[in-house]
């Protein structure tokens, strides 16, 4: 199975655990995707200082399901392998919320299915963020709707 490892939790992404569960003899490029908390975003009015990630009971097991699907789309044969992890819980700027790792004979499979998993998790995996901004405002993204 191409998806080697996946999961949604709260504890920290360590992303050479990820290069390490993709990565083999056959690999020719081990490409990475690490999506971090920043201090800004569209929605804020001010300084974002952390995020609380929440997600639905079965998000740990769609999220392998999710990058599963972009394996069977994009290489078929399954000769690559991916590891997908996204953090749960509060994170401040800096912090990894999202990873993923993909081993693959030749590059351009391996930037296309980083591309295609992250696409596809963020738009499908029921995760929601409430964004806590300097001032205390929070605001919970993409449902326009804001709590103090």
């Amino acid at each position: 199975m191409p998806v080697v490892l996946s999961r949604v939790s709260d504890a920290v992404i360590d992303r050479d655990e990820l290069v390490s569960a993709v990565n083999g003899g056959d690999a020719g490029a081990v490409c990475v995707f690490l999506g971090q908390i920043r201090d800004h975003d569209p929605e804020a009015e001010g300084e974002v200082v952390a995020i609380d990630y929440s997600g639905h009971p079965d998000a740990d097991r769609m999220i392998g399901e999710i990058a599963g699907r972009q394996c069977e789309l994009l290489d078929p044969s399954g000769s690559a392998r991916v590891a997908v992890v996204h953090r749960v819980g509060r994170l401040e700027v800096g912090d990894l919320a999202f990873a993923v790792a993909v081993a693959s004979g030749h590059r351009r499979l391996g930037f296309e299915l980083i591309q295609a998993v992250v696409g596809a998790t963020k738009a499908e995996l029921p995760i929601w963020k409430h964004q806590i901004e300097a001032d205390g405002r929070a605001v919970w993204s993409n449902l326009d709707a804001s709590a103090t």
